[in-house]
């Protein structure tokens, strides 16, 4: 049997274990060295990426007062030219009414000083109808007398209004009607006269139309001139009272 002789050193085993433990609190402290400063690090970041943000978030906050301020000058802007349009458009059909009536007016005037040939003398030139309560309308009439003369047309006007009661026909004398009481109209002018009053429908009475006839005074012997009227023609709406 043979035996191996070792040298035994116990200070060697010392020298190791302390090498070791060295190490490893060298490595412990490394780490905590290094996850120190990348916490630190990622901290600052954040910091920096924070200061970043507010910053963005100010900028766009300003933008988007900007843009509140904008769409609100747009929209004063749109009103404007709404509103402008809505004045725009009053003014052309106050202008069109304007011209309407001149035009009328014109052809009105140029039928009592240059009738057309054959329609010299008394005439019946219109009739407008406008109701104001229930059952009750006002009316206007123009006559007119033209061609060169000097002489007033004097006489009755008869105003007789054709229409269905109770499903049957009948006729109804303006002069009985008349809210006034005048049992008879009469006429007296040079030119021409716009005759005007009210009257009273009975209930349940339909009328379709009017017919006027001109009487001239005594001791004329021209025509009675004669004229008859659609009730639905010559019927207007209520808001045109006022502007007669």
């Amino acid at each position: 049997m043979a035996f191996v002789i070792k040298e035994h050193r116990p200070g060697r085993w010392r020298l190791v274990l302390g090498t070791v433990v060295g190490l490893w609190i060298a490595s412990g402290w490394f780490a905590y060295e290094l996850g120190w400063r990348q916490s630190s690090y990622d901290h600052d970041q954040a910091i920096a990426r924070e200061k970043d943000l507010q910053s963005e978030l100010k900028k766009l906050r300003g933008d988007n007062d900007q843009l509140h301020t904008q769409v609100s000058i747009l929209q004063r802007s749109a009103q404007v030219d709404r509103q402008a349009k809505v004045e725009l458009a009053k003014s052309v059909k106050n202008l069109q009414d304007m011209q309407a009536e001149l035009r009328e007016e014109t052809t009105f005037y140029k039928s009592i000083i240059s009738p057309e040939k054959g329609k010299a003398g008394l005439g019946i030139y219109s009739l407008q109808v406008v109701p104001v309560e229930e059952r009750m309308y006002h009316y206007k009439l123009v006559l007119t007398q033209s061609g060169k003369s000097d002489s007033l047309a004097k006489g009755g006007v008869k105003v007789v209004l054709k229409g269905i009661l109770q499903g049957k026909e009948k006729n109804l004398d303006l002069g009985k009607i008349n809210v006034a009481g005048s049992p008879q109209l009469s006429y007296k002018f040079r030119y021409f006269q716009e005759l005007s009053g009210s009257f009273l429908l009975p209930e349940d009475y339909t009328p379709r139309e009017i017919t006027v006839t001109l009487v001239p005074g005594s001791g004329k012997k021209s025509n009675k001139p004669v004229k008859t009227f659609d009730w639905q023609k010559v019927r207007l709406n209520r808001d045109d009272f006022n502007e007669w």
